[in-house]
């Protein structure tokens, strides 16, 4: 019950007010189906009582005005009105259980939304120390688990639950020793049949998370560079890894099928059993058979509804069980999400509406940054200055800083010492609106499986595409007359990550992508070091004619690459120093 109520904590006071509505709409669902039940008993007395009407002359009165005169009438207007009682029943029933799913369904889209909007809000940090199927797993199965699976799941065991105590209460007023007897039978079944599984089912569920995370990473590894994967003939490496992974997550899943289903064999086997010795043991004591018939009726109209509904609660009490482990490693960021909710604020992912201002210079000043497990200084206490509009190369050998120093530049991460000013104002008081400023050209320029227009505006919707613009940038990356010449011009599909593209042209779209946004600081991080010599002279020649319009700030090994930049700034051993 603990793993049931847990789910409901991530909640916030408006949802959980939504959650007593539907609670109470499951009591009158739950009485709905005792009096169902209960109105069939009346029914077969009087079916075998055809003096009813005489018995009774006020019913008899009744039943006169509206024109039913014999016990035949009588019994097929009892029979209507029943069934027009489990019409309504149902058609009610059918509109709680919407009522259920809706809810769930809405915290499911929601959260679902939050997850990923609190993981692309983390620091840069946060995702160098977290594998990415991890964080693809929580959003694409983390709502699915905790809100179809578990809600769903607990709001019909909670359905369950109360339909049970209210069949049984219906039951003490036909024979409360007989009710007793069936709660404290059924009762102890269903405990020692719960706790039995319990254990296993909890075991099964961590491996089932725990796989579901492995077979994720190895169709991202495999798939995500197919290319590579295929040359290097390491299919069958990843096919035996995937394998091996799913193999124990479907291994996993199908004990906790099995464990599932057993159960209700054991209900059904132990009261069916019980019934029939019942009647062995009634028949021994000497108790004529006749005798029994009346107690057998109550146990039987028990039976027919409460059997069923043990059946359900223990295996919804194990499903939960089974998705509890992902719901844990969860539940912290449920619980931000909730307090946000609660707040009603919003992740802050907006683009800033204004930029920060940039006339003179950036400054670096005495910055230094360790990671926080690595107690080495990978930047010591550097400074330099990058005048507006200057070409400035970073060197060094790898490891000496310069990518960590784009880094913090870029405002992904947060100085250990010192920091990076621009006319005087430190960047991370308004770290947005200087990243409003900036534009980068890793190494590998992502590219989605779109059009050329589609890649260039990248995060743009597509109504709100400027092609003025497009064109404009095409030409700033020399890119226009390739472009020109394809049939379909800018809407061009590439292919995913590109793949139609020769290095060249891929490397080439992520500078048109950068100066679409029309920056004022184009940042270029080993831009062109995979390329060929000839390519990464061209790409150089188109950079070179942004000199003096924007900021450059390039990171290359090659010193050639930088043989016209307005000066270098060499990174060694964690220490900066300015060359010529």
């Amino acid at each position: 019950m603990q793993s049931l109520f847990k789910v409901f904590t991530i909640l916030p006071p408006h949802q959980l007010r939504k959650c007593v509505i539907i609670i109470a709409a499951m009591v009158v669902g739950a009485i709905l189906e005792a009096i169902g039940i209960g109105a069939i008993l009346p029914l077969i007395s009087l079916m075998g009582n055809p003096d009813f009407l005489t018995a009774y002359p006020k019913v008899s009165q009744y039943a006169e005005f509206v024109d039913i005169t014999t016990h035949s009438q009588f019994i097929m207007a009892a029979t209507i009105l029943l069934l027009i009682l489990y019409i309504i029943k149902n058609i009610y029933l059918a509109w709680q259980n919407k009522l259920q799913i809706d809810f769930a369904i809405q915290n499911q889209i929601y959260y679902s939304k939050e997850l990923l909007a609190e993981y692309l809000q983390k620091p840069y940090l946060y995702h160098l120390d977290h594998n990415t199927a991890t964080l693809l797993r929580n959003v694409n199965a983390g709502g699915v688990v905790v809100f179809s699976y578990i809600m769903v799941s607990a709001f019909t065991l909670l359905t369950e639950i109360i339909t049970a105590v209210t069949i049984w209460l219906l039951l003490v007023v036909i024979d409360a020793f007989t009710a007793v007897i069936v709660a404290g039978f059924i009762g102890s079944l269903l405990y020692f049949i719960i706790k039995g599984f319990r254990k296993k089912i909890t075991e099964q569920g961590k491996i089932q998370n725990e796989y579901s995370t492995l077979y994720i990473k190895c169709i991202n590894q495999s798939l995500g560079a197919i290319k590579e994967t295929k040359v290097s003939c390491k299919e069958e490496f990843f096919l035996d890894a995937f394998q091996k992974a799913y193999f124990e997550y479907g291994k996993a899943n199908g004990k906790f099928m099995f464990m599932n289903q057993l159960p209700k064999m054991l209900i059904e086997t132990i009261i069916v059993c019980g019934l029939l010795l019942l009647i062995i043991t009634k028949l021994m004591l000497g108790n004529q058979p006749e005798e029994i018939v009346p107690l057998l009726g109550v146990l039987a109209l028990a039976a027919f509804r409460l059997m069923p509904s043990a059946n359900r609660i223990v295996n919804l009490s194990n499903g939960i069980r089974f998705q509890m482990p992902l719901f844990n490693e969860l539940y912290e960021d449920l619980l931000i999400i909730k307090n946000k909710g609660a707040k009603e604020t919003e992740t802050c992912l907006q683009n800033p509406e204004s930029r920060m201002d940039f006339e003179n210079v950036v400054s670096v000043e005495e910055l230094s940054f360790a990671y926080p497990e690595i107690e080495k200084q990978v930047l010591n206490n550097i400074s330099f200055s990058i005048p507006k509009g200057k070409f400035v190369g970073i060197v060094g050998p790898s490891g000496a800083g310069k990518t960590t120093l784009v880094d913090i530049l870029l405002g992904l991460l947060p100085p250990s010492k010192g920091k990076i000013s621009v006319d005087g104002k430190n960047i991370y008081d308004d770290i947005r609106t200087w990243q409003a400023n900036l534009a980068y050209v890793p190494q590998s320029i992502y590219l989605i499986g779109g059009t050329i227009r589609e890649n260039i505006a990248l995060g743009v919707d597509e109504k709100e595409i400027d092609d003025a613009l497009i064109n404009k940038v095409l030409h700033m990356a020399e890119l226009y007359d390739f472009v020109q010449e394809l049939p379909a011009g800018i809407d061009t599909i590439v292919g995913e990550r590109g793949v139609k593209l020769s290095g060249g042209q891929r490397q080439r779209i992520g500078i048109a992508r950068a100066l679409y946004y029309q920056p004022q600081v184009l940042v270029l991080d080993e831009a062109t070091s995979a390329l060929d010599n000839e390519t990464e002279k061209s790409i150089t020649d188109t950079i070179l004619k942004l000199k003096g319009q924007i900021t450059i700030i390039a990171v290359a090994h090659r010193l050639t690459t930088l043989a016209q930049c307005d000066f270098k700034v060499k990174f060694e051993n964690g220490k900066a120093s300015i060359i010529k």
